[in-house]
């Protein structure tokens, strides 16, 4: 019996000690972390001017964490976005009430219990918890918000990188009205068997604008109304809730394109999609449906111009130089192989499409941040989908924050 007692008090402190060394690996790792607030198993944390929600539980249970940890955000984007059309008299509570249905009503369980959760947290009504999120769709419907606009996205792998894993590098270019707001990098782990996943975005707003899950599997948007129609199908479930559903089931590539083929857009859009091993640019129309354009070689560029041939268009420009912006990458991405990690995609969406005086910069990149044509570039993310890290950039000088580190490997832990 003693023997056996000191069996357990060995295998005890084993265990205790094996969990102190984590909890401090964990804890070193995020030391360049604040960490704000927390709330019922919420962290709030802030890196550089970055936000970060990590929220876990049931589906309530995060939206819950995230309206409390994130309010104060939230009212700020919601006084900026949406009081003034309110005060104007060019938004009604008919028209709020319309657009909560349809996102609520469509919504998957999962899209439900996260609002209602973010409703109990924040205090917030339901309504206005569902349409600042839908402010997106609501405006391009309506044409009172630039649409997303010039965004360019890169992917190397294979024989493109230095190591052959996969690097994505990624430049959400939009509006300058969206500088008001902090980047937020909004961290999920929940416990229904979805997928943890880290989302790039704003206050409030849930889309899965540029986003990762812990099998690898990463999802970027850009506007395809230019080329796609600039029609938004009400009678349609809204794509900023589809996403998230996606990203919180699809353990790979070829399971995100498989959705994606089974699906009509509600919205004109270009996807980026990838996992470990490949990537390719899911182009799809509002009107006509969707097709995948998949990669030459370890590499691919994707911008806000329809590319696969059997569109029936031709190559056409936008109002962003999207054309432009996607020969320069191209150019770059075939100047790297075999040279491409995560410093380095970071090197290539650092270098800018124009120079000072408006002029194209040779040899150019596609990042902009002065806005030199349609819009600029709000945010920047770069992603090792191996080592389940992420960097995030603000490049416009009056907003500034350099290159950020995020470990999502520790975070979902």
């Amino acid at each position: 019996m003693k023997n056996l007692k000191n069996y357990l008090f060995v295998v005890i402190a084993f265990i205790f000690s094996t969990n102190v060394i984590a909890q401090k690996s964990i804890t070193e790792n995020l030391s360049e972390l604040n960490l704000k607030s927390e709330y019922k198993g919420g962290k709030l944390y802030e890196a550089n001017g970055f936000l970060i929600p990590v929220i876990e539980g049931s589906n309530e249970e995060m939206g819950e964490q995230y309206g409390a940890l994130m309010k104060e955000e939230m009212q700020k984007a919601y006084d900026f976005l949406i009081q003034p059309e309110l005060k104007e008299g060019k938004l009604d509570q008919e028209t709020i009430q319309f657009w909560v249905n349809r996102a609520y009503g469509t919504g998957s369980l999962r899209t439900k219990q996260f609002y209602d959760g973010v409703a109990k947290g924040s205090g917030w009504s339901l309504n206005d918890v569902v349409f600042l999120d839908q402010i997106m769709e609501y405006g391009i419907y309506y044409g009172k918000l630039h649409s997303f606009a010039g965004c360019t996205s890169i992917a190397a792998w294979g024989e493109n990188s230095k190591d052959g894993e996969m690097y994505i590098g990624r430049n959400m270019d939009w509006s300058e009205a969206f500088l008001n707001f902090p980047t937020v990098l909004t961290v999920r782990k929940p416990n229904d068997g979805s997928y943890k996943m880290a989302t790039t975005g704003w206050p409030g707003m849930f889309c899965a604008f540029t986003a990762m899950n812990e099998e690898g599997v990463y999802i970027d948007l850009h506007d395809g109304t230019s080329m796609g129609g600039s029609l938004v199908f009400l009678e349609r479930p809204s794509i900023i809730n589809i996403l998230t559903d996606f990203m919180s089931e699809s353990a790979s590539l070829d399971a995100l394109k498989a959705k994606f083929n089974g699906m009509n857009n509600s919205t004109s859009t270009i996807f980026t999609i990838a996992d470990s091993k490949s990537a390719a640019s899911m182009e799809c129309s509002s009107l006509n449906g969707n097709r995948v354009r998949l990669p030459k070689g370890d590499a691919i560029t994707v911008v806000n111009t329809f590319l696969v041939d059997d569109w029936g268009l031709g190559k056409r420009e936008t109002v962003s130089n999207s054309l432009r912006r996607y020969s320069n990458m191209e150019d770059r991405l075939a100047e790297s192989k075999g040279k491409v990690d995560a410093q380095y995609t970071r090197d290539l969406m650092d270098i800018r499409i124009f120079n000072e005086d408006g002029s194209f910069k040779e040899n150019g990149g596609s990042t902009k941040p002065a806005l030199q044509d349609a819009d600029l570039t709000v945010y920047q993310t770069v992603f090792d989908i191996h080592n389940q890290k992420v960097w995030m950039k603000v490049p416009v000088p009056e907003y500034f924050a350099d290159w950020t580190e995020i470990n999502l490997n520790e975070l979902w832990k």
